[in-house]
């Protein structure tokens, strides 16, 4: 597989747009209640936000998957 088709089929806006906010909402959670807590992950500034970018990935995943899924099969 080219590089370029891997990138075009798997990094759109959608997944843009979910990476963001998913780092968004994890850095404002660590702001106001990770850093309190003895857990790594919640404890650490990297992983919350980087969680949140593979979670925001994931679940805009799904979003544009099941858009796409409705499309094809309302055209056949």
């Amino acid at each position: 597989m080219e590089p370029k088709n891997f990138f075009k089929r798997n990094c759109n806006v959608y997944h843009i747009v979910g990476m963001l906010l998913g780092a968004a909402f994890a850095a404002i959670y660590w702001a106001k209640a990770g850093h309190l807590s003895d857990n790594v992950l919640k404890n650490s500034p990297i992983l919350m936000p980087l969680w949140g970018v593979l979670v925001g990935y994931i679940t805009f995943d799904f979003i544009f998957n099941a858009k796409n899924r409705k499309n094809e099969s309302e055209n056949e």
